[in-house]
């Protein structure tokens, strides 16, 4: 076996092994795998290797909270640096990293669930929202061949709908989509996606729309659909509200100065809003959330690998942006998950 054999096999090792320092306890030849003088690509993928392991250990030991303890905040802020690297963009160890994180999401949602509410940030600004009586998914997103086809197909078993904010194919995926249509599930998006494509119901209007969802499970959920904007794109808001009487709002791109005027009065009109799902650049987010006034704040978009190094919004900005918010936040990578408390 040539060294580079055994450099790939070590380094596929590494990446689905849960700690790095045991691999590198490991190695048969320690001298032949430290030695990377004058293998600059081959040093910095094996530094990713390792600093992916560690991260991973990390965000397994210090799960989600609105605490937002230190060693979470390092842990992201590594991530990061990792995934403002192009050098990593299209690395095994990328993928077997996000795959290791939400294949147990896709275990878990095959049980029944047993109380409150549960949010599973997938990838992007992909979420799934479970309760005991439903599930529901918002703008689900492979990537560019980051989450399998048949891992996607599992999650997708487990949802009872499918909302898709805007036409953007970071938010719709039509493969995802024909999967929900093929399987009798709904799926609700914009007027102006795939507008010919039987099999959707799609919900838009110039003021806000309420709706009734009865689903094939029996449960009927509540629906109130606000006429957002990525700019000139229309990009619909939903407030949707559980059996359970949990409301949970998802902003999907939501990025135009205009709409804040009426946004500042969804308080009003939707009051005991449980949680904010809501793009992390989106405008103004300060206001933006005084207009919702959640009771939890969880944010969604950061680093999009199909966006420039520039608009790949970092976790350490997210952090900062809502360093002074009164309003308790919860700041998730991908194939993480939040349980929100039960209702009184």
């Amino acid at each position: 076996m040539n060294a580079n054999t055994l450099y790939q096999i070590m380094s596929l090792t590494l990446c689905m092994t849960g700690s790095a320092d045991t691999l590198w306890a490991q190695q048969t030849n320690p001298l032949q795998e430290t030695n990377y003088w004058g293998k600059e690509q081959d040093f910095l993928l094996r530094q990713g290797e390792y600093q992916f392991g560690l991260i991973r250990q990390a965000l397994q030991e210090n799960p989600p909270a609105t605490g937002n303890t230190t060693v979470r905040k390092l842990a992201l802020s590594n991530l990061d640096a990792l995934l403002h690297n192009t050098l990593y963009d299209s690395s095994a160890c990328l993928h077997q990293f996000i795959e290791d994180k939400i294949k147990p999401i896709a275990v878990e949602l095959q049980q029944p669930a047993s109380e409150g509410l549960k949010i599973y940030k997938l990838y992007n600004d992909g979420f799934i929202v479970r309760t005991p009586s439903t599930t529901v998914a918002f703008d689900l997103y492979r990537g560019k061949g980051l989450i399998p086809d048949t891992l996607m197909q599992q999650l997708i078993e487990q949802s009872d709908v499918l909302f898709i904010s805007h036409r953007h194919d970071d938010h719709a995926d039509e493969f995802v989509a024909n999967e929900f249509i093929n399987a009798g599930k709904p799926v609700i998006c914009p007027s102006d996606l795939w507008p010919d494509k039987p099999g959707i119901s799609h919900w838009r209007a110039e003021n806000p729309l309420d709706k009734q969802l009865h689903l094939s499970n029996g449960e009927t959920i509540n629906i109130t659909i606000y006429p957002g904007h990525q700019s000139e794109l229309p990009n619909n808001i939903y407030v949707v509200t559980t059996p359970e009487g949990f409301s949970v709002a998802q902003t999907g791109d939501q990025y135009r100065k205009e709409d804040l005027e009426w946004i500042k009065e969804i308080r009003n009109r939707s009051p005991k809003l449980d949680i904010l799902l809501v793009n992390c650049w989106t405008l103004n987010m300060d206001e933006l959330i005084a207009g919702f006034a959640p009771q939890l704040i969880i944010t969604g978009h950061e680093n999009e690998m199909g966006h420039s190094i520039d608009h790949r919004e970092p976790y350490w900005l997210t952090f900062r942006k809502l360093q002074q918010q009164q309003t308790p936040y919860v700041v998730m990578t991908w194939g993480e998950q939040y349980q929100y408390p039960s209702k009184p």
